[in-house]
């Protein structure tokens, strides 16, 4: 079985439209990922996908009107955002989400307003 929820790019890219639209057929991912990069998605290599995603626990398709089929998330986007976000942290920053700020300070990535918005959460 795969690492569960080490999702790929393209995998991820496919997660974003079933969590935006909670379930999706085959047909509708296809559509809308070739809507929104302007160029046509190969159904073929969707279904590859879709199946990865199934055998990492991420979705889980459900027959309707007995022939067709939708996706359904198993995880939220939240929780993947939360593993991801701890994965990155350990991976990068040693688990250190001080070290993790403070290059984003150091890099000028982070404006006052941020600064000061993040201490009254950090009080809290």
């Amino acid at each position: 079985m795969k690492e569960k929820y080490k999702i790929t790019d393209a995998e991820l890219e496919i997660m974003q439209e079933i969590w935006k639209n909670k379930e999706l057929s085959l047909e509708q991912i296809v559509e809308n990922l070739s809507k929104k990069s302007k160029e046509n998605k190969n159904k073929n290599t969707i279904k590859t996908l879709l199946y990865r995603l199934s055998e990492k626990e991420c979705i889980k398709s459900k027959k309707i009107d007995g022939k067709s089929v939708v996706y359904i998330p198993k995880i939220t986007e939240k929780e993947y955002q939360k593993r991801s976000s701890k994965n990155f942290l350990q991976k990068i920053y040693h688990g250190s989400v001080k070290e993790l700020l403070l290059s984003f300070i150091e890099e000028k990535e982070m404006t006052e307003k941020d600064i000061e918005e993040l201490m009254k959460e950090i009080k809290k």
